[in-house]
């Protein structure tokens, strides 16, 4: 068996060798050499005179080839381009300086205006100042209308509510503030404080205060009840309406010159509230 198997590889080695060498071209039709094409090489005529050019080297040779002919015809057209070019070149540019003064004065202008509203935009705040009466608000608009751009602040009313003291006092020193409260101590659940402003309301003490008239009438009723005889209503502060001056936008010299207003009250002007 291994004997047989020998000889078959002798023969087959033997037989691919032959085809190999070409011996079996007759017989079997599948040449070795065939996918080389060796008869397209046979019909180049000169072959090994063929010599590979690098395309910078075949752009030269055109040109000086193109040169022997025609050397007075191919200067000129160059020579025309360039001068062409040059001309609208300087066309241009003279264009160009012609109009450049009132662009860069127009570009010029807006950024600086561009700049300075993005600057005062930043820095703007909302600032008012009040509560202000009726006659006390006239006189300040009047500054206001004299220092600052039309349109540029607005008024708010504000409703104020009144306040009332249920009262007793003022009294001449503390020894006779000290007997009254002394006094008022011993009437159970009563409560009361003693009144340090306004001015003319000091060493006094107040039985109850009130947002209503209403209802400090009922409680100087109720105190007259429990035995308090001298007791009676005062008016701290009626109800009213007020008025606020607004600056929604001020910028930083608007600020300034808002800041240097003297106003009724020394009042003066502060961030907007929410």
């Amino acid at each position: 068996m291994l004997r047989s198997l020998v000889l078959i590889l002798l023969i087959v080695n033997a037989a691919f060798f032959a085809w190999s060498q070409g011996w079996l071209n007759q017989m079997v039709g599948v040449r070795p050499d065939g996918q080389h094409e060796p008869e397209r090489l046979g019909k180049q005529i000169h072959a090994d005179k063929i010599v590979v050019l690098a395309a910078g080297t075949a752009a030269s040779d055109k040109a000086r080839h193109a040169n022997s002919g025609g050397t007075a015809e191919a200067a000129s057209a160059p020579a025309s381009a360039a001068d062409v070019a040059s001309a609208a070149s300087a066309a241009m540019e003279s264009a160009t300086a012609v109009n450049a003064p009132a662009s860069n004065a127009s570009a010029t202008s807006a950024a600086s205006q561009a700049l300075a509203s993005a600057a005062g935009h930043k820095d703007m705040k909302c600032v008012e100042a009040g509560p202000f009466s009726t006659s006390e608000y006239a006189s300040v608009e009047a500054s206001v209308r004299a220092a600052l751009p039309a349109g540029s602040w607005s008024s708010r009313t504000v409703a104020i509510q009144g306040l009332w003291l249920v009262y007793m006092g003022p009294y001449a020193d503390a020894d006779m503030l000290e007997r009254k409260q002394a006094e008022l101590h011993r009437i159970k659940g009563l409560s009361f404080e003693e009144v340090r402003s306004p001015a003319n309301l000091a060493q006094g003490i107040a039985l109850g205060r009130y947002t209503r008239l209403e209802d400090a009438e009922a409680g100087l009723t109720a105190m007259r009840n429990r035995g308090i005889r001298t007791a009676r209503i005062v008016t701290v502060r009626p109800a009213m309406e007020v008025q606020v001056l607004k600056v929604p936008r001020a910028t930083v010299s608007m600020q300034v010159t808002l800041a240097g207003m003297k106003l009724p009250q020394g009042k003066g002007f502060s961030p907007c509230r929410p």
